[in-house]
């Protein structure tokens, strides 16, 4: 079962921009599409998982620069959407409720962990896996037991001129949520669907 087929009954296929957050202890079998790119496919997400979480995205008000700078003309500045983040920061909330997403935001509150996209996939109009361009890009990450392990309450996409170091390139998407516990021994993976 691909991951988008695994979220239709939550509804997450109707949505324009959704993330998913998956705990898990077995590792995802990744479907490449053999175009060479090591991280172009997608993950099947097995039926059983410790806990799923599904809300809708918020793209913040930077990521319109972020799309002008790499669509001028001529232009040789930064590369797509390549990292996401991961953090601990609650702003004037709780762990349980974190303080809301606030679109002027270009950073995480309290960052964590940073990583480089693990796979990426297009989506067809059915939300299902496709090697075909579409409008709607799925990129999945998946943390394993020693990494990111914490409080989690926040998250972002990065790209730009970001590297694997916290701080650096523009941040385009950004999401709370309530507190995850994550511990060393289970595995998170997010899967964050940005419809253009």
């Amino acid at each position: 079962m691909a991951s988008a087929r695994a979220f239709a009954e939550k509804g997450a296929n109707k949505v324009k921009g959704f993330v998913s957050i998956i705990q898990h202890k077995e590792p995802l079998e990744f479907i490449p599409y053999g175009d060479g790119d090591p991280t172009h496919g997608y993950f099947r997400i097995p039926e059983s998982v410790m806990s799923e979480r599904h809300m809708k995205n918020m793209i913040v008000n930077q990521a319109s620069v972020f799309m002008a700078k790499r669509m001028r003309p001529g232009t040789s500045w930064g590369s797509g959407i390549g990292y996401l983040e991961i953090g601990t920061g609650v702003g004037s909330g709780s762990t349980q409720s974190p303080e809301p997403e606030d679109p002027a935001q270009t950073g995480l509150r309290e960052p964590l962990v940073r990583k480089a996209i693990t796979s990426w996939t297009c989506l067809d109009e059915n939300g299902d896996p496709t090697a075909e361009d579409t409008n709607v890009l799925q990129f999945t990450t998946t943390f394993t037991e020693e990494e990111a392990v914490g409080a989690l309450v926040e998250m972002g996409l990065f790209g730009g001129d970001a590297d694997e170091n916290i701080g650096t390139g523009m941040m385009f998407n950004y999401k709370v949520f309530p507190v995850i516990n994550k511990d060393e021994s289970m595995q998170l993976t997010i899967v964050w669907k940005v419809t253009f």
